[in-house]
């Protein structure tokens, strides 16, 4: 009877914990559903129309697009226009006919990047006069209402000068071959210290036209922490010498005043500097971006830079071209310029860049938050031809 009335007594208990492990369970798959469905999915190609010709009009239909308010980049420079200052906010140096910074056609036996573009940015560091005098080759914009965290994606085709005199600086000063290449600060205008950051080439490297050429982020104040989140100093990858070459660098910046910041930079599609941290401590909501920058060796006519095919915007939403059909592991990314943008369609101005007719081409969509379509969906460049492609069903499943 004893065993009897236990077993009975068991088998109550159970039934009465049965309704709490049926709702516990309900719980945790309507925990697990609710996690799937908040979870980013990436973006999906699933038909492109259009005129793939430079300068032509594309349509891509899918969806996760996520949403871009402004369509069209904060900046795209070809150099084709009027004055330089009609899409910049300043371009150094500025007060030299001889050197300033403008639209110039090839010069000096400087090729131009691809055959889609007739000119160039082009300024020397040729005199001595000042910021804007020949310390610096740089032309900026300044981002007003800015509001933490927010995203920079950059990107842009960068040469330097075949006769450039390294280990040459004016003045006595030590001859370190400090030479930077992209500027956030405080507005308005670069480096405007302490609050101010900046990408570069570490001195010494180069220190010649076949030296190597050592990736490096400096902090004039204290947003950057080194050594970062990771244990990283500010002293990052080797890279491609830019001396008498064309070079892609692309930036993904988020910035944040606290540890979740980070600054990515590629070149030609490899990954040179992953920093991880805070980016952006600093007062007020207008920054200015900036593309080129300083070189301690000025006051040399032949320290001429040259740049082309300039994108800046405020978000890692984008499209581009890349000549591999894993964007990891590209070395073409040539950015397409938007003309209209929703999570399902999205409009864009071709920009073939690098691509020549009948080359293979795979195309990306990145969302806002820096994740594209895993496997880019191939196009033909250029031959005039309106056409539409589709591509296979996503998430399809065959049992």
């Amino acid at each position: 009877m004893f065993v009897t009335l236990k077993k009975s007594r068991n088998k109550r208990v159970a039934m009465m914990r049965l309704p709490i492990i049926i709702r516990s369970t309900r719980r945790a798959m309507l925990a697990v559903m609710l996690l799937a469905g908040t979870a980013t999915a990436a973006p999906v190609i699933q038909q492109v129309s259009g005129t793939f010709d430079h300068k032509g009009s594309v349509t891509i239909a899918g969806s996760a697009f996520g949403t871009k308010s402004t369509a069209a980049p904060v900046v795209w420079d070809d150099a084709s226009g009027n004055s330089i200052l009609d899409k910049w906010d300043g371009a150094w140096p500025d007060n030299n006919a001889t050197y300033n910074t403008i639209y110039r056609s090839p010069m000096r036996g400087t090729p131009l990047p691809h055959s889609h573009v007739t000119r160039y940015i082009a300024g020397a560091h040729g005199d001595g006069a000042g910021a804007d005098g020949g310390y610096n080759v740089i032309f900026f914009k300044n981002l007003n209402s800015v509001a933490l965290p927010y995203n920079i994606y950059a990107s842009w085709y960068q040469y330097v000068d075949a006769a450039w005199a390294f280990n040459a600086p004016a003045n006595g000063g030590p001859a370190d071959n400090n030479f930077k290449t992209f500027a956030y600060s405080v507005c308005c205008g670069p480096y405007q210290m302490p609050n101010n950051w900046y990408t570069a080439y570490g001195p010494p490297h180069p220190d010649s036209a076949t030296d190597v050429a050592q990736w490096l982020i400096n902090d004039d104040g204290s947003s950057l922490s080194n050594p970062d989140v990771n244990g990283h100093n500010f002293w990052w990858n080797y890279g491609t010498n830019p001396t008498g070459r064309w070079l892609r660098v692309e930036m993904a910046i988020h910035l944040s005043s606290g540890t979740d910041g980070y600054i990515k930079l590629w070149e030609n599609g490899s990954l040179k500097i992953n920093y991880s941290g805070a980016t952006d401590k600093y007062p007020g909501n207008s920054r200015t971006v900036g593309i080129g920058g300083y070189a301690r060796d000025y006051l040399q006519p032949n320290n001429w830079r040259y740049f082309d095919d300039v994108y800046i915007d405020t978000t890692l939403a984008r499209v581009v071209l890349a000549n591999n059909q894993s964007l990891s592991q590209a070395t073409i990314i040539e950015p397409q310029i938007p003309t209209s943008w929703n999570a399902t369609s999205i409009n864009f101005t071709v920009n073939l860049g690098k691509f020549t007719n009948g080359q293979t081409a795979y195309l990306f969509v990145v969302d806002p938050s820096g994740v594209s379509n895993a496997v880019g969906f191939p196009i033909t460049a250029g031959a005039g031809a309106t056409v539409t492609a589709i591509g296979p069903p996503a998430n399809l499943t065959v049992q």
